[in-house]
């Protein structure tokens, strides 16, 4: 792993932490963030009800940005959700399952011309 300090940090080295649980030797950095490397064992974080609600807010927001891009990729994609369908079914259903598909779509269509044609006559 590498740890890039930048032009103007510097490594401290190691540091005591006191029984009120501040660490010497840091005040020069009063207001700025800072790499903080913890010994062995499990970090105990803490989170309040509004950091919760702001990291779940954060991922729910990328997790969005991520959904909508891949709606996007999919929309170039394909010109229709039912192109969409074909090339999935291409893709993944077995050979003998394509005649079967192309079989029902003509039925399907077939049943509907012919409810059309019923419900046009009885509106006449």
């Amino acid at each position: 792993m590498k740890i890039d300090i930048g032009s103007d940090g510097k490594i401290l080295g190691t540091k005591k932490v006191s029984p009120n649980g501040q660490v010497s030797g840091l005040s020069e950095y009063v207001g700025q963030e800072v790499l903080i490397i913890l010994p062995e064992g499990q970090p105990k974080v803490r989170f309040d009800a509004k950091d919760y609600a702001a990291e779940l807010e954060k991922a729910v927001n990328e997790h969005m940005k991520l959904a909508f891009k891949e709606y996007r990729n999919l929309k170039d994609k394909f010109a229709t959700p039912t192109e969409a369908s074909r090339k999935y079914i291409k893709d993944v259903a077995p050979k003998n399952f394509h005649g079967l598909i192309d079989n029902v779509d003509e039925w399907v269509k077939g049943q509907v011309d012919r409810a059309e044609k019923r419900v046009e006559k009885a509106l006449q």
